[in-house]
């Protein structure tokens, strides 16, 4: 119960951060408002699984998983919270995975918040459960190099990515290079 109660814990927090900062931000700035980034990408992704597993695996992940997201504009940079939800389904078992984390984004160059080149980074952690098996919690890192793309009043985001996730427990160390593809829309 305690392991479930921290795992939520940290979940709060990491969705939690992004609408402290803009609330500071407001407070600080004398009211002005920012404008939020709303967002659906769907991605693939190569994935391998490395220390505190039996072999070195390979796997790959095609249109898997969908990311819901909110940014929250800044001057010189996003907050971002993503979550991810993923259901595997093989030989009778199944693993889900719920992956809140969140990114920072920063336009490079004379890109702006709406269009171009811009970094990102961040962190989060996957709550897994699968058939026959405990549940488990991971902390992960991440970054990658994306652009958007005007599109009328909305941008297409096209994102390169890579995942490191620590060893917890039962669950062995690992990395994931993905790319992500979706659609921006701002209040």
């Amino acid at each position: 119960m305690r392991k479930v109660t921290g795992s939520l814990l940290a979940a709060v927090a990491l969705v939690a951060l992004p609408h402290m900062a803009v609330a500071q931000r407001r407070a600080a700035g004398g009211g002005g408002g920012a404008k939020n980034e709303f967002g659906v990408d769907v991605g693939a992704a190569f994935g391998h699984v490395g220390s505190g597993w039996a072999a070195d695996c390979g796997t790959f992940e095609p249109g898997t998983p969908v990311d819901l997201r909110v940014g929250f504009v800044g001057r010189s940079m996003s907050i971002e919270p993503r979550v991810t939800l993923s259901y595997l389904s093989q030989g009778g078992g199944h693993v889900l995975l719920f992956t809140p984390d969140v990114n920072f984004l920063k336009p490079m160059g004379r890109s702006t918040q709406h269009k171009g080149l811009y970094l990102t980074a961040g962190a989060g952690v996957s709550f897994i459960s699968a058939s026959g098996a405990s549940s488990a919690n991971q902390f992960s890192i991440n970054g990658g190099v994306g652009t958007r793309m005007p599109f009328e009043d909305a941008a297409w985001r096209l994102e390169g990515f890579f995942r490191y996730s620590f060893q917890s427990g039962p669950l062995a160390s690992g990395y994931n290079l993905g790319v992500r593809a979706g659609l921006s829309l701002w209040r």
